[in-house]
């Protein structure tokens, strides 16, 4: 996944790092690779199954698994809380969960579009603050968010209301990144391109996925761990001095 010497370089050894949408995909990986790096990760997703699976790959540590359902927004202060009196800690929030459901502007209605928002950004602006104030005694802080290609271009094939919602991630980011930078914690955007994830094949055909991976300069789809290797990287050391950033893992798709 990544050599022992690079793990060590991350500089997450004893953080403690939420994952959400840990059951399954990129959320899983990015839990692997944070473990290995010897963080204390606690899992985090609506999928209780799904959970203990991760956590099973997670091996030896003090990892946790917690069963959410962010589209209650009221649950998101409450998991912070959890977390912190539980470890006394909180060092980096990657925020990966989302939903997604193809369907034409018209076949849109007012659950569906409440529930893209609740799940997809309403979630994330409030872990975003609660992680936040448990960061600020700190002074340190890593926070990712997850948006997706479509949130920078529009979506396609029925994604467009998650398009939205994806780019309001992107501006909820660099919102929170300005308030939070002066307390030593970062905010960044991690915008995946066509990753082979349940969520990717949903809804899709043979002949959309192979029109979405024909468009991929690289010629194929990313693993989910390619992926969550920059999420990681935003929430390590190495990445100490960038904030506000919209890092794009797609195989050359936008080139932006």
């Amino acid at each position: 996944m990544i050599d022992d010497l690079s793990l060590r370089a991350l500089g997450l050894a004893g953080r403690v790092a939420i994952v959400t949408g840990a059951a399954s995909g990129i959320g899983r990986a990015a839990s692997r690779i944070l473990a290995a790096a010897g963080a204390q990760v606690v899992a985090v997703d609506i999928d209780r199954d799904g959970l203990a699976g991760t956590l099973a790959a997670l091996g030896a540590g003090a990892h946790a698994a917690e069963t959410v359902d962010l589209a209650d927004v009221t649950a998101c202060d409450a998991l912070i809380a959890r977390i912190v009196a539980r470890t006394q800690r909180l060092d980096v929030l990657l925020n990966v969960a989302g939903v997604l459901r193809r369907l034409e502007i018209d076949a849109v209605d007012e659950a569906e579009w409440r529930r893209l928002m609740n799940v997809n950004l309403r979630s994330q602006y409030f872990l975003c603050r609660a992680a936040g104030d448990a960061m600020k005694p700190r002074r340190w802080g890593r926070i990712v968010n997850f948006s997706s290609g479509a949130g920078l271009v529009g979506g396609f094939f029925g994604a467009t209301a998650y398009s939205i919602t994806k780019a309001g991630t992107i501006t909820l980011t660099k919102s929170f990144a300005k308030e939070l930078g002066p307390h030593g914690i970062t905010v960044n955007t991690l915008s995946p391109g066509s990753i082979d994830t349940p969520m990717q094949h949903t809804g899709m055909t043979p002949q959309t996925l192979e029109i979405a991976r024909s468009k991929i300069p690289l010629g194929r789809m990313g693993d989910p761990v390619e992926c969550a290797r920059g999420a990681v990287f935003l929430a390590s050391d190495l990445a100490s001095y960038v904030t506000g950033h919209v890092l794009s893992v797609d195989g050359g798709l936008l080139m932006r």
